[in-house]
């Protein structure tokens, strides 16, 4: 994957955090990472492993193909 793909995919887990009304923290504290790390994936500066993308989708009540459809 490229970096447009990272951005891609960062913009739709904040799209999806912001729809559930969480914050970056709350997110970041359920998935069990920092808020730091959440800022980086949804900035597209950080590629997040295939287990954090899933525990993202599972916490935002969302299936992980609405996170990475239609990429590359």
């Amino acid at each position: 994957m490229q970096e447009e793909e990272y951005k891609k995919i960062g913009a739709r887990i904040k799209y999806y955090r912001q729809l559930a009304v969480l914050s970056q923290s709350r997110l970041a504290e359920n998935v069990g990472i920092s808020a730091q790390y959440l800022s980086r994936i949804e900035r597209g500066k950080q590629v997040p492993s295939v287990q954090v993308l899933m525990l993202i989708a599972e916490n935002l009540h969302i299936d992980v193909g609405r996170l990475i459809d239609d990429l590359k």
